[in-house]
């Protein structure tokens, strides 16, 4: 795995704090009018619609990958004959930047490293997102455009639903029945894609970067005695961290043998919509594929939960009904996929997965509460009060210690 992803897994937390609206020419783009009426013709199934007027106009949000150098929603009018409709599109602009000394996030020309900045692309070209499965779909693609060397345009499907971010706790079970039956279907009826740029391993690259000379530190009760953090962690949480490190190993090579499907590996509610398709059944749309690639039955699953409370679109208090929700729906979509294997094997990957995620980084959290210095960014950034954002992610990182003690039992039955 190369060195630049480890350096990114290492430094999740600390990113997420630190990233800043990008400012790059290509995320303001001179659109071609005569692409525009490709991309539009697409859309509306036409081979003789007229472009009327329209504007573009960026979408607002923290770029946190460089690979993406900006989104824009574009809208306007189109003739075809004696009809006018309304339409809108998705522009997601991808590029290959110089590499940056002071970034972990450099993208790379590399098919097999992890920030590969055409992978997106390359999900959309290779028709592997065109048949996901009627409940769960990727947007529609109208067309990939090179504009200059090193730039790639994504027209992509401006999806009509309810973001992620709104969702009640039994949409999100809804989703994992459909992310069930999915991924399901790869282990019994789809061949695996074999594409050589897909992504692998992410987990065991998140562990083997941790600093364990830190997580020694964290030993000792006293530093964990500010009041933000002592009312949800137990005295001997640094003791319980260390122990999650020493059973790595065992952990990781265990999901190893879990049986292997295709992950998004982000699947968070800032990227997930819900609609109605056109047989008004309910139907899942997961978006931003830059990432995806192998893994195994249950890994996609602990970001639904976890990232939901670590991230504040879920409040704490409803975790472990919303981690219920998630895995029943989950394994219920594995069985309707036909899938008959131990429930038990699945459990063990998400409690193993989301214990080495989200329970290693505890001395991060650690570290954010006594910088001062970032409590005012944070609470502009979030929208929420410091003690609002710091209980979240305490409440996250606590269960997956919590976690941590359910795989110990689980790998014994395995």
């Amino acid at each position: 795995m190369n060195n630049s992803l480890l350096s990114y897994l290492k430094s999740d937390i600390e990113i997420l704090e630190s990233i800043e609206p990008m400012n790059s020419p290509a995320a303001h783009p001179l659109i071609d009018e005569v692409t525009l009426t490709t991309v539009v013709r697409c859309l509306l199934d036409s081979k003789t619609a007229t472009l009327g007027q329209w504007h573009a106009e960026a979408i607002a949000h923290h770029i946190i990958n460089n690979v993406t150098a900006g989104l824009q929603r574009i809208t306007g009018i189109a003739s075809d004959r004696t009809k006018q409709f309304s339409w809108s599109v998705i522009l997601k602009i991808l590029h290959l930047q110089p590499k940056n000394v002071g970034s972990i996030f450099n993208s790379s020309e590399d098919p097999t490293h992890w920030n590969y900045w055409q992978r997106e692309a390359l999900i959309y070209t290779s028709g592997i997102l065109d048949n996901l499965s009627s409940d769960l779909v990727a947007p529609r693609c109208f067309a990939i455009t090179e504009p200059s060397a090193n730039v790639v345009w994504l027209w992509l499907e401006d999806i009509q639903g309810s973001p992620g971010s709104t969702w009640s706790l039994e949409r999100f079970g809804v989703a994992a029945h459909h992310l069930g039956y999915l991924q399901g279907s790869y282990v019994m009826a789809r061949a695996l894609p074999s594409q050589p740029w897909l992504s692998r391993d992410w987990h065991r690259a998140w562990v083997s970067n941790i600093d364990n000379t830190a997580l020694e530190a964290w030993r000792e009760p006293t530093v964990w005695q500010h009041p933000l953090l002592k009312e949800i962690f137990s005295p001997d949480v640094g003791d319980r961290v260390m122990d999650l490190w020493s059973d790595r190993h065992i952990f990781l090579d265990a999901v190893d043998k879990a049986p292997s499907t295709l992950c998004h590996f982000d699947i968070t509610p800032n990227n997930l919509f819900s609609r109605r398709n056109a047989y008004g059944d309910d139907q899942t749309v997961l978006i931003d594929w830059s990432f995806v690639g192998y893994g195994v039955l249950g890994e996609d699953i602990i970001n639904l939960v976890l990232d939901s409370i670590f991230l504040l679109f879920v409040d704490g208090s409803s975790l472990i009904p919303l981690e219920k929700l998630v895995l029943e729906g989950y394994l219920a979509g594995l069985r309707s996929a036909g899938w008959n294997g131990d429930e038990r094997v699945v459990r063990f990957t998400y409690a193993a997965v989301a214990a080495l995620h989200f329970g290693l980084i505890a001395g991060r959290l650690l570290n954010l509460v006594r910088n001062e210095s970032r409590y005012n960014w944070l609470e502009q950034r979030f929208g929420r009060t410091f003690d609002e954002i710091i209980r979240s992610r305490a409440i996250a990182i606590a269960h997956a210690l919590e976690l941590a003690d359910e795989a110990r039992l689980l790998l014994r039955y395995l």
